[in-house]
C-alpha cells in the first residue's frame, strides 16, 4: 500500500501514500481529494523537513487526484521556489517529472506546471499553464496562473499581442471575463489598428459587466426581472463597482462582508472579502482588525499571500506614526528631543520593514525584486555586507541590475572598498538603456571614488579620470549636489601632482 521514493537521501522515513496508478493512454486520472488530501499531508511534512524536491512531486502528485485544488497548486510553487533557491544549478530529478508523465490532459497540465515552476520568468510556459487550466475548466487555477501570466507578460518586453490574445481566450473560455478584458486591452495597446479585436474587447467587457449584475440569467425564470426585485443586492453590486464609495455605501458593503465572514471563518474567499472592505474603510481598528484576521489565516493555510497583507498593514500603520513624529520635529526644528524620537523611529520602521523582507525572501527565494528591496533596508541600516548579498542576487533581473549595482557600488564605498566600487559603478554605466537621472547620479558617485582613490594612492590618471568625470558633470548640469567644490578640489588636486617631480 505505501511506497518509498527511490533515493540515497535517508532523511524522510515516513511512510508514503499511494502512488497514482497510469491512468492509460489518452485516460484521465480518477478524482479523488481523498488520494490527495494523503499526498498533501505528506508533502508539507516533507517540505517542513527541507526535502522541497520531493515534496514538488508529492504535491504533484496529489493535484493529479484533485488539478482545481488551490490549497496543492500553491504549496507545490512555493516548494519549488524554495528549491530553486537552493538548487544552485543543480538539475530537478526525474522521479519529480516521471510523476506527471502520462498522455492525458491533466498529466500534460501539471507537466507544463513544472517547467514553468523551473523557469518562474518564463511568460510562455506562465500563457500556456493558464491555457491548460482553461482547457480542463480549473476555473480558479485559471485565475490565478493567469493573474501571474499577464503579469509576466506585462514584464516582457518580447511578448507580441498573440500572446496577450491567447491569454484572454483562455480566460474567456473559463468565464473570468474581467481579466479577458486586461489581456485583451494589452493586446490592443500593441495594435490599435486591429478592429475586430477590440470589438471583441468591447464584447467581453460588456459581458463582464453582465455578469457582475447577473443580467445574463435574463431569460430565465425570475432572471432579469428577480434583479430589479432585490433592490438590496443590487445597490451592493454597485457600490462594489464604485471607485470612489460614500461612508454609507463603505459601512453597508463592510457589514455584508462580515456576516459572510462570521458564518464561514475558514472560507478563504470570504476572509479576502471582508479584510479587503476592513482596509477600504480603514480606520485604525479596522487596520489592526484585518491584520490579525490575516496572521491567523496565514498560520491555519500557510499561505503566505495571508502573512504579507498583514505584514503591509501593519507597515502603513508604523509609518503613519512615522510621519506623525516627522511634523512635530519640523514644527519645532530647535528640539533636540523630537529630533532623537524621530532617529528612532525611523530606523525602527526600517528594521520592521527589513524583517518583512527578510520572510518574503523566504517564501518566495526566486523573487529577485524583494531581494533588492530587502537589500535597500540593509542599506539603509548600514548592514553593507548583507546589501551586498542582496544586490548581487538582484543585479539578475534586467530591470534591477542597474539600479542594484548602484547601491552595490555604494556600499563597496562605505566599506572603503574603493577599488571594487569604481568596477561596480563603470559595470553600471556599461547596462543599457540608462535613465538619464541615474547616468548622472552613477557618474558623479565614480567621480567620487576616483577622487577618493586618487587622494590616497596620489595617481595622476586617477585624478585625470575624476577630473574629466567633474567637468563634464558641470558641464551638463552646473547645480549637480557639490559638482562646484569637487571641480575645484580636483583642479587643485591635479597641480599638486603635477607639481610634484616623479
Amino acid at each position: 500500500m505505501f511506497w518509498k521514493k527511490p533515493s540515497d537521501d535517508q532523511t524522510d522515513k515516513a511512510a508514503k501514500p499511494d502512488k497514482p496508478a497510469d491512468s492509460g493512454k489518452g485516460g484521465e486520472p480518477t478524482l479523488s481529494p481523498e488520494k490527495a488530501a494523503r499526498f498533501f499531508a505528506h508533502a508539507k511534512t516533507v517540505g517542513d523537513t527541507g526535502n522541497f524536491e520531493y515534496a514538488m512531486q508529492l504535491w504533484l502528485s496529489g493535484l493529479r487526484f484533485e488539478p482545481g485544488n488551490m490549497t496543492g497548486l500553491e504549496n507545490f510553487f512555493s516548494a519549488a521556489a524554495r528549491w530553486l533557491g537552493e538548487a544552485a544549478g543543480k538539475r530537478l530529478d526525474k522521479e519529480v517529472a516521471k510523476a506527471v508523465s502520462g498522455s492525458n490532459k491533466v498529466d500534460g497540465y501539471l507537466s507544463v506546471l513544472l517547467d514553468w515552476a523551473q523557469k518562474p520568468m518564463e511568460a510562455v510556459l506562465a500563457v500556456k499553464a493558464t491555457e491548460l487550466a482553461s482547457d480542463l475548466k480549473l476555473i480558479e487555477p485559471t485565475y490565478w496562473i493567469g493573474e501571474r501570466a499577464l503579469g509576466a507578460c506585462r514584464l516582457d518586453k518580447k511578448t507580441k499581442k498573440e500572446t496577450f490574445v491567447k491569454l484572454m481566450e483562455a480566460f474567456q473560455k473559463a468565464g473570468v471575463y474581467d481579466k479577458a478584458v486586461q489581456a485583451g486591452d494589452a493586446a490592443c495597446k500593441l495594435d490599435p489598428a486591429d478592429g475586430p479585436l477590440s470589438a471583441t474587447v468591447r464584447n467581453l467587457s460588456a459581458q463582464s459587466t453582465m455578469n457582475r449584475g447577473g443580467f445574463d440569467q435574463a431569460g430565465q425564470s425570475g432572471g432579469f426581472r428577480a434583479n430589479i426585485r432585490d433592490a438590496d443586492k443590487q445597490r451592493q453590486l454597485e457600490e462594489e463597482d464604485r471607485v470612489s464609495k460614500t461612508t454609507e455605501s463603505i459601512d453597508r458593503l463592510l457589514a455584508v462582508a462580515e456576516a459572510e465572514y462570521l458564518k464561514r471563518p475558514d472560507d478563504l474567499p470570504s476572509v479576502t472579502k471582508y479584510t479587503q472592505r476592513l482596509r477600504e474603510r480603514g480606520t485604525p481598528a479596522d487596520e489592526a482588525q484585518a491584520a490579525d484576521i490575516l496572521a491567523e489565516t496565514f498560520k491555519k493555510t500557510g499561505q503566505f499571500r495571508f502573512r504579507q497583507e498583514a505584514g503591509d498593514l501593519r507597515l502603513r500603520q508604523e509609518r503613519r506614526k512615522v510621519t506623525a513624529l516627522k511634523q512635530t520635529a519640523d514644527a519645532s526644528p530647535d528640539d533636540e528631543n523630537a529630533k532623537a524620537t524621530l532617529r528612532q523611529a525611523v530606523r525602527a520602521f526600517h528594521e520592521m520593514e527589513l524583517e518583512e523582507f527578510q520572510a518574503r525572501a523566504a517564501a518566495y527565494p526566486t523573487d529577485l525584486t524583494i531581494k533588492f528591496e530587502m537589500g535597500k533596508r540593509h542599506f539603509v541600516l548600514s548592514n553593507f555586507d548583507d546589501a551586498i548579498a542582496a544586490f548581487q542576487d538582484s543585479q539578475n533581473e534586467g530591470k534591477l541590475k542597474a539600479m542594484s549595482l548602484n547601491l552595490m557600488a555604494q556600499a563597496f564605498i562605505k566599506q572603503d572598498w574603493i577599488d571594487e566600487a569604481i568596477e561596480t559603478f563603470k559595470r553600471t554605466l556599461e547596462v543599457k538603456d540608462l535613465l538619464p537621472d541615474l547616468t548622472l547620479e552613477v557618474r558623479y558617485h565614480l567621480m567620487t571614488a576616483l577622487q577618493a582613490k586618487a587622494e590616497q594612492s596620489r595617481e595622476i590618471a586617477t585624478a585625470e579620470e575624476a577630473d574629466k568625470l567633474a567637468s563634464q558633470i558641470a558641464i551638463q548640469q552646473i547645480g549637480y549636489r557639490d559638482i562646484r567644490a569637487r571641480r575645484e578640489a580636483m583642479k587643485k588636486l591635479l597641480a599638486e601632482l603635477r607639481a610634484k617631480p616623479q
